[in-house]
């Protein structure tokens, strides 16, 4: 049995609050005497997405070293670096897309922020069935690294079935399917999860982002991974979501409640079932039954930090019995079947023996569907 920790280097990735103390440098206005220098500025939006009917608004919060400012903001279009007019530091629109922004404040500006307007209205959250309540069920995210080309993937292929029709196994996992080991595969996913994970030999399966296992002959060492990534760490957080499709539009609401006090992140990965592809398959007399069609594969991995980092976007730090929301907008491809799709939520925190960043916990969501809170 050969159990591998890999360690994920760390890189910021704030979304919803991020803060830079450089000058902006071509900023002409810079208001007078009296103006302040640089600080520690942070931008915050009140929704990630809105309708694009005119009237529901993203409202900004701008801080400068931890304190409201309205006067004196400059705000700018984060594409073009023109400066722009936010009246009442709001933002509207009657034309769907995605608009970026950030803001300067005498010598600071901050990062830049992302709001997503839809064609439809935004899902709303499923209510919390024991707001008092912090003790969140669990489940592991396991992410099998496999390919069609890959002749030895239906041996690891046979263990994951196995594995998953044990209700005690299948009851605290997540299984996802990341096609990468050959470009012509029709579930290959162009994003390198492989790279991020440290994944250079097939088949292989990751748990929770840093325990790797590649006995494609042993479900005993299989189910020990499980119970090793179960077992780790305490569950600080529950996930709630609620997704909604329209066209090939799929919206993703998420909130992260936190059971003990943290810094968080959040990804989302989108799942189809029933993809066909014919597999390479070394071993036919031993490994026998249906290994052309693929099931959990990962179609969108929305999760990026970097290109050798997918633990997901920073939520900041998350105060016991506190939620904190994330909004994903994914574009599904023409090909892809909707009812054989589903979403993976999962969050991540700092993990001080594997010193990155790994899943904490994971839910399922259909994409037309919600998922509240979990409690054990």
């Amino acid at each position: 049995m050969k159990i591998t920790e890999f360690f994920t280097f760390i890189t910021a990735g704030a979304v919803l609050f991020a803060a830079c103390t450089s000058l902006t440098g071509d900023d002409e206005d810079t208001d007078g005497p009296g103006t302040p220098g640089a600080t520690e500025l942070t931008l915050s939006v009140s929704d990630m997405v809105i309708q694009a009917d005119g009237k529901d608004a993203a409202t900004f919060t701008v801080l400068s070293d931890g304190e409201p400012v309205t006067e004196g903001i400059r705000f700018y279009d984060g594409t073009t670096n023109t400066q722009i007019e936010l009246p009442d530091m709001k933002f509207t629109t009657t034309e769907t897309g995605s608009y970026s922004f950030w803001a300067a404040y005498g010598t600071s500006h901050t990062e830049v922020v992302t709001v997503t307007a839809i064609g439809f209205p935004v899902p709303e959250l499923p209510d919390d069935p024991d707001p008092e309540n912090t003790s969140f069920s669990r489940r592991v995210l396991l992410t099998q690294f496999t390919g069609t080309g890959c002749g030895y993937c239906p041996g690891m292929i046979t263990l994951l079935r196995s594995l998953m029709a044990e209700e005690e196994y299948s009851s605290k996992t997540i299984l996802t399917a990341c096609h990468t080991y050959n470009s012509n595969d029709p579930a290959y996913l162009t994003d390198r999860l492989d790279q991020a994970m440290g994944v250079s030999n097939y088949p292989m399966v990751v748990a929770d982002m840093y325990l790797a296992y590649n006995n494609y002959n042993n479900l005993s060492g299989l189910k020990a991974v499980i119970d090793e990534a179960y077992g780790r760490n305490d569950t600080k957080a529950g996930i709630s979501a609620r997704a909604e499709l329209n066209g090939n539009t799929l919206v993703v609401l998420a909130s992260v409640k936190a059971a003990s006090t943290s810094e968080f992140r959040i990804g989302a990965w989108l799942l189809e079932d029933g993809i066909y592809g014919k597999q390479s398959n070394y071993e036919s007399g031993i490994w026998t039954g249906d290994y052309d069609t693929h099931d959990n594969c990962i179609r969108i991995a929305d999760s990026k930090v970097s290109n050798i980092n997918f633990t997901g976007y920073s939520l900041g730090t998350i105060e016991e019995g506190e939620t904190a929301e994330y909004a994903f907008v994914m574009t599904m491809e023409d090909g892809w079947v909707a009812d054989n799709c589903r979403l993976v939520l999962f969050v991540t925190t700092i993990d001080e023996d594997a010193r990155s960043y790994t899943v904490n916990n994971a839910v399922k969501c259909d994409i037309n569907g919600e998922v509240p809170f979990q409690y054990e």
